[in-house]
């Protein structure tokens, strides 16, 4: 029997890769018109690529725990935990990546957008535990999804930081 919610889990991989390996590509194209690549680029697209691999790994976990014929609710429970070890570990590890890249203007949609992602870092942890709530695929599949969401929102938001600098150059010329 498969478990539950895997082909969910198989489609938000592939939306996962297919996002980041497009939003990376869209990036380097952008810098070959005006120039070279700086430090805000390369850490744009090494931090959608990296939570593109996290949502991917995480979304086939489940499954690949079912073939060790785990109870379902400790195949819940591991991948939430899992899931929200890397998420916690891919915001501490962004964050001291992002005080090195100087000039970065904090938004507040970028500070919402951060508590957001702490708030279902919390979620998945939470639910790994099975105090709050039962841990199943219900739950784990709103915090993946939520986790490629999130990213998506602040890649767009990077974006139009990014566009807007471009702008302030060509009228400077």
């Amino acid at each position: 029997m498969e478990l539950p919610g895997s082909s969910y889990l198989y489609t938000l991989a592939l939306l996962a890769i297919t996002y980041g390996g497009f939003a990376a590509l869209f990036m380097l194209f952008r810098e070959k018109l005006p120039g070279e690549l700086v430090n805000y680029d390369a850490f744009i697209i090494r931090g959608v690529v990296q939570k593109a691999f996290i949502v991917a790994a995480c979304s086939m976990l489940p499954p690949l725990l079912a073939y060790c014929d785990l109870p379902h609710p400790t195949i819940w429970r591991l991948s939430s935990l899992v899931a929200g070890f890397l998420q916690a570990l891919f915001l501490v590890t962004w964050l001291s990546r992002r005080r090195v890249v100087k000039g970065i203007p904090t938004s507040k949609w970028l500070a919402v957008n951060l508590f957001l992602q702490l708030s279902v870092t919390a979620f998945l942890i939470v639910g790994a535990t099975g105090k709050a709530f039962e841990p199943g695929p219900g739950a784990f599949l709103i915090g993946i999804t939520l986790i490629l969401v999130l990213s998506c929102i602040a890649y767009q938001e990077a974006l139009v930081f990014l566009l807007q600098g471009d702008r302030s150059k060509k009228r400077r010329r």
